[in-house]
């Protein structure tokens, strides 16, 4: 059988990530994982990413057919005050994988898990095509992150996702609560994005395992197939849930003091296109009503 990591499998994407693999490649793969704050499951084991001999430590005792590096600081408001801190989360540890699979000669893939804010914001509708033009801390280190592995020779794949939605998600939750407990929720206009249902992401990087060989894109967006704007979304939502008592009201976010960007919304690419089960309505009712 093969055998899965996922380095950072405590948080919300990788704990949802582990649940859903470990059930659905159960004939496959055995799935095992990481934590560093948060142990959600006992099969996980304790990591500090920072550390570039427990990243060697741990590869040389998996030896992994695959890892899904999830693990980073999402601070963007710390990251923008510390670059340090930003590369010795998102960058370095990259770096450290990298240099145990090619000091070993681990016969390991590696899918790294990026993001939207490598982009500026100010067209959107971004393609793997697109140039990155990082304006935060947060997105420099993780276009650092992928010129690392462009750089290198060993065998990865590049997941740009962004505002992945679903039960235990911050911003998720937050907006769920809000509609069932205030009279007026207020929610920004002129601020865009590709809201992706955790759902979505878990089936395609199952997809990817298992189409891995076939699928020869160094780089995927893996995102939901709508452009939204954050008012347009908390509508959907709140079309979903029957409870509300609250009004939503649309207002401007600053953009220019603030470290929200204009429109970040991504193309899918054609690998997400052409497996895509449901609407995104579909993906979200189904976390709305999740148990």
């Amino acid at each position: 059988m093969k055998k899965i990591v996922i380095i950072g499998a405590s948080g919300f994407i990788g704990s949802t990530m582990f649940n859903y693999l470990s059930q659905k490649l159960s004939n496959d793969c055995v799935v095992k994982g990481t934590y560093f704050s948060n142990k959600k499951a006992n099969e996980l084991l304790y990591m500090d990413i920072t550390d570039s001999k427990q990243i060697e430590h741990y590869l040389l005792m998996e030896k992994p057919d695959f890892i899904l590096m999830l693990a980073g600081s999402k601070d963007v408001k710390k990251c923008e005050m510390d670059y340090s801190f930003a590369y010795k989360m998102n960058t370095q540890p990259v770096e450290f994988i990298v240099d145990t699979i090619k000091k070993y000669d681990l016969d390991t893939k590696l899918i790294f898990f990026s993001t939207d804010y490598v982009f500026d914001g100010e067209e959107g509708n971004y393609t793997t095509k697109d140039i990155p033009n990082p304006i935060t801390n947060y997105g420099k280190t993780k276009l650092l992150a992928e010129r690392v592995l462009f750089e290198s020779n060993i065998d990865f794949k590049i997941i740009r996702t962004g505002a992945v939605m679903g039960k235990n998600g911050i911003f998720f939750d937050w907006l769920i609560r809000t509609l069932n407990i205030e009279n007026n929720v207020f929610v920004f206009e002129n601020v865009f994005f590709s809201p992706t249902p955790i759902q979505l992401l878990n089936e395609m990087v199952r997809a990817l395992i298992l189409n891995y060989k076939n699928s020869p894109e160094k780089l995927l967006h893996i995102v939901g197939d709508q452009r939204l704007n954050r008012y347009q979304f908390a509508m959907m939502i709140s079309r979903l849930v029957e409870t509300k008592c609250a009004n939503l009201v649309p207002e401007n976010a600053n953009l220019e003091q603030s470290l929200f960007h204009k429109d970040l919304s991504l193309n899918q690419s054609d690998f997400v296109r052409e497996r895509q089960t449901k609407s995104l309505d579909e993906y979200l009712e189904n976390e709305v009503y999740h148990d």
